[in-house]
């Protein structure tokens, strides 16, 4: 099974930025991007991130705001704030010198034990198992298992299989990182989880859910989706050419971004509605209003180029400009 994969990943493993040169920085920050986030979403982000910060100093050194604008559209804020004081801890704690286990790189601020063991095996080849929603789909299908994708159960058993096959020292060759990573993008573009393409599956000897004659998308069992939360946001929009006001959030979501002011926080008059939009973010469907200021504020405007925006802020300048 091993010289299989690793034989398949060698000819059809995609040419990602971050494979380039398997630096700790790249692999780290690629990783905490990839996560909740599909592959080509990331690529531009991480292109305009390592320009800017191409270096662990150069991250701790920088302030939330400004981490926070370049992380603006890849949602989940809270990875860019971690990101942020893990820079700093390697920079003051380390002496910018990177972890060289997955234990040592698991103390680094927001790094847990998925993160800890993909930069570890694919940067230092430790033989620890990395396990993502790919990799469990993988091994519920090669072994059987009919359990939901976010079962515990599930990662345990995935975590197990593969961690048994990384300590295998039979293989005095193997590569750690390879047969991580090898995983991952087999999940990723053959055993998806949907029209699985087991025609071409290096694996496919390997595998009891095709030997069982049955549909593959039986493997593993759907997630348990959690109930969504509405909620109805009013906000006020005082705008010229190219300046907004706009208003830091504080509290609640997307702490750290800028969005318009809500009713409460307005200090004029406001006038009739002139929008609504909906998104969601992490359980929450918002359906968003907005009312057009009369008047002046006391409020100062913004360049919103210039200032990290949250998801819903960015959809609605875009519908502004269709207006």
């Amino acid at each position: 099974m091993y010289a299989d994969l690793l034989a398949w990943f060698q000819q059809n493993r995609r040419l990602l930025p971050w494979r380039q040169e398997r630096h700790a920085y790249g692999v780290w920050i690629s990783e905490v991007m990839l996560q909740q986030t599909q592959v080509d979403t990331v690529i531009p982000f991480y292109h305009r991130w390592m320009e800017r910060f191409p270096d662990v100093a150069s991250l701790a050194a920088a302030t939330e705001e400004e981490v926070l604008k370049y992380w603006s559209g890849l949602g989940y804020y809270r990875r860019a704030r971690l990101l942020h004081q893990g820079a700093r801890y390697i920079v003051d704690e380390c002496t910018a010198s990177f972890p060289t286990s997955a234990e040592q790189w698991l103390k680094v601020p927001g790094v847990g034990p998925y993160t800890a063991a993909a930069v570890a095996s694919i940067t230092l080849d430790e033989r620890v198992a990395v396990v993502d929603g790919n990799v469990k789909r993988v091994a519920a299908r090669l072994l059987g298992i009919k359990l939901a994708l976010n079962d515990r159960a599930l990662h345990t058993k995935a975590e197990s299989w593969s961690q048994q096959l990384l300590s295998d020292t039979s293989h005095n060759d193997f590569r750690a990182g390879d047969w991580n990573e090898a995983l991952m993008e087999l999940g990723a573009t053959v055993c998806r989880p949907r029209l699985p393409l087991c025609e071409t599956c290096p694996l496919q000897d390997f595998c009891k859910a095709r030997q069982s004659g049955a549909d593959p998308n039986e493997f593993p069992l759907a997630a348990k989706r959690k109930k969504f939360i509405a909620i109805e946001l009013d906000y006020v929009w005082s705008a010229d050419d190219k300046r907004c006001v706009l208003i830091q959030r504080d509290q609640g979501w997307n702490i750290g971004l800028y969005e318009a002011p809500t009713r409460e926080q307005w200090t004029g008059e406001i006038g009739e509605k002139i929008g609504s939009l909906k998104h969601t973010i992490t359980h929450h469907k918002i359906t968003a209003h907005f009312y057009q200021a009369v008047g002046d504020s006391q409020l100062p405007q913004t360049d919103p180029t210039s200032v990290p925006l949250s998801g819903l802020m960015r959809k609605w300048l875009k519908h502004v400009d269709t207006l």
